[in-house]
C-alpha cells in the first residue's frame, strides 16, 4: 500500500510491529495509519536518515537491515548484518545497527546498499545515536552496551572507537541535546545526564519503572522516557534535570518520538499494539493510535 504522494512526507511516523513483521504508517496530521509496510522478521527498530529520503528498520529475527524509499514505501533493498540487530541510528553519511548477539556496530552506506565497516563495541549493544551535525565539529556516535555498563563513542567520519566510559546499570537508549552538550541516556534504574564535553556522568534522575526509551523536545526544554515497567511516561524539566509530569498511556511503553513542531510526543506501546500520542503542551494524552502486534521501534524523520 503506497500513500498519498501530495502529503509531505515529514508528517510521518513509522512504528515497527514486532510480531506482525510489518510497519506502520501514520500521518501525524490526521493521527491514523496511512500504510502498511511488510518487511523481513521481527522488525524492531527504525530511523529516518537525516535527509528524510529513506527510513532504514532493523529485522531482529533473521539479521537484516531494510532500506524503504519513503516517496513510495517501497523496500528497495535488504542488507545482511550482525546477530539479533537492536537498534538502527543515522548520520549525514551512515546508517549504524547495533548487533547485541555480536558486540558490534555494523556500518551501512545506502547508496551502496551494503555494510562497509564493522566497529567492535561493548558486551550486548543495544541503542546508538549520533550527535546532531553542527558545523565545524565532528559528528560523535554513542552506542549503549548493556552488558558491559559502558558507552562506546565514535568517530562518525573515519567511524572509529575513540573512547569508552562508565554508563550506570544497563544502558540502554540515547537521546541528545540540540546543542550537543548533554546525552540522555536510560539505565535499568534511571536516567544519566552525561556532559559531552566531559564524557563524565553529571546528574541522575530517578523516573518510572524499567525506562527504555527518551526524546527530546526540539527546543531543549523537556525529555520524555517510556518506563516500560509502570506503564508512564516521565517528562523531565533540562532545566533542572527534574521529572516535573508522569503520564499514563498504554502497556509497556518502550520508544518515544517528537514530531517536528514540538508539540507532540507518540509513544510505542509494545504490551498492547498501540501508540499513545501526548501533548506537549499539557502532557496528557490525547490519542491512542492501533497499529500491529508488539509495536516495538517508532521514528519520525528527524529535525
Amino acid at each position: 500500500m503506497t500513500m498519498n504522494r501530495c502529503i509531505p512526507s515529514f508528517h510521518f511516523a513509522y512504528v515497527t510491529n514486532y510480531q506482525d513483521n510489518t510497519i506502520s504508517v501514520i500521518d501525524t496530521r490526521t493521527r491514523k495509519v496511512k500504510a502498511t509496510i511488510k518487511t523481513g522478521k521481527g522488525p524492531f527498530e527504525i530511523a529516518v536518515t537525516p535527509d528524510g529520503k529513506h527510513a532504514v528498520v532493523i529485522n531482529k529475527t533473521d539479521n537484516t537491515a531494510q532500506v524503504i524509499q519513503r516517496s513510495t514505501n517501497k523496500i528497495i533493498s535488504t542488507i545482511p548484518v550482525g546477530k539479533s540487530p537492536s537498534d538502527v541510528g543515522t548520520s549525514q553519511r551512515y546508517v549504524y545497527v547495533t548487533n547485541s548477539a555480536d558486540k558490534t556496530v555494523s556500518v551501512l552506506c545506502i547508496k551502496k546498499r551494503k555494510v562497509i565497516q564493522t566497529l567492535k563495541v561493548g558486551h550486548r549493544p543495544i541503542g546508538v545515536t549520533v550527535t546532531p551535525q553542527k558545523r565545524g565539529q565532528r559528528t560523535l556516535g554513542y552506542v549503549s552496551n548493556h552488558d558491559s555498563n559502558t558507552i562506546s563513542i565514535f568517530d562518525a567520519k573515519c567511524n572509529k572507537v575513540i573512547d569508552t566510559i562508565p554508563a550506570g546499570v544497563g544502558p540502554d537508549q540515547i537521546a541528545f541535546t540540540r546543542n550537543r552538550k548533554l546525552a540522555y541516556v536510560t539505565t535499568n534504574h534511571n536516567v544519566l545526564v552525561i556532559g559531552t564535553r566531559s564524557r563524565r556522568i553529571l546528574s541522575q534522575i530517578k523516573v518510572g519503572s524499567k525506562p527504555i526509551g527518551v526524546a527530546i523536545t526540539p527546543n531543549d526544554q523537556f525529555a520524555y522516557v517510556g518506563n516500560e515497567g509502570d506503564n508512564t511516561v516521565s517528562v523531565i524539566l533540562l532545566q533542572k534535570n527534574k521529572v516535573i509530569a508522569t503520564v499514563p498511556v498504554g502497556k509497556k511503553p518502550g520508544i518515544v518520538a517528537i514530531t517536528q513542531n514540538g508539540k507532540y510526543a507518540y509513544v510505542a506501546n509494545f504490551g498492547e499494539n498501540t501508540v499513545s500520542v501526548i501533548s506537549v503542551q499539557d502532557n496528557k494524552v490525547i490519542d491512542t493510535i492501533k497499529v500491529g502486534n508488539a509495536a516495538s521501534g517508532l521514528a519520525i524523520i528527524p529535525l
